[in-house]
């Protein structure tokens, strides 16, 4: 488990804390009549919310994130198209100019 810095831990911890006010100042402002604390409460939120997203932002960019490079595949093979032998009047194939002077490859 990774843990985070002190400073970051309370500025994540204020930032909640000012939404939950933020919250909680709407939820009573739309049942009160005309009260004071609910939109106090509201207002406060949106104050702590400014500077909880400002001291998040004081703390810096976060450590670079390096990928590993992929490895690199092999290239896949290409397939040798095959050649088509002409066929003679008798179905038989014609000899490769190999064949007919005797060379065996060697």
């Amino acid at each position: 488990m990774v843990t985070l810095p002190m400073r970051e831990q309370n500025a994540r911890r204020f930032l909640g804390i000012a939404g939950t006010l933020g919250v909680l100042g709407v939820a009573f402002n739309l049942d009160s009549d005309d009260s004071t604390l609910p939109k106090l409460l509201a207002a406060a939120s949106v104050v702590a919310m400014v500077w909880s997203i400002h001291r998040f932002g004081r703390l810096g960019p976060d450590e670079m994130i390096v990928y590993e490079q992929p490895e690199a595949e092999p290239a896949p093979k290409k397939k040798k198209k095959k050649k088509k032998r002409a066929a003679e009047s008798d179905g038989a194939s014609a000899p490769t100019p190999d064949e007919a002077a005797g060379n065996d490859g060697m």
